[in-house]
């Protein structure tokens, strides 16, 4: 669950599994799986931030792939990106970025 404050400054938590989108109309609203809404004070990069911390503190983020915009915001907060070693690398030839070898 990620902790949360309501506009008239109450504490909610959610479960960030249950998040079907996030925007902002000025306020950060939060729509959930059961089409309940929730506005929030947080701004967006401050609730994506908190969803990354909690599945990271779940090992639910194996990578997060460059040039993606969670990769932007985790390159602001390091601290709470993923520090786990990246994956072994594949047996088959086609899976990896390197060409395969040349044909005898």
């Amino acid at each position: 669950m990620i902790v949360l404050s309501r506009l008239n400054g109450q504490l909610v938590a959610i479960n960030p599994d249950l998040v079907t989108w996030i925007e902002v109309l000025p306020d950060t609203t939060i729509s959930m799986v059961g089409g309940e809404k929730i506005l929030v004070r947080e701004s967006l990069d401050e609730v994506i931030g908190r969803v990354i911390a909690y599945r990271t503190s779940l090992g639910k983020i194996e990578a997060i792939r460059p040039g993606s915009p969670v990769a932007a915001l985790a390159a602001r907060n390091p601290s709470r990106s993923s520090t786990r070693p990246p994956p072994p690398r594949s047996i088959f030839p086609a899976l990896q970025n390197e060409p395969p070898p040349p044909r005898k």
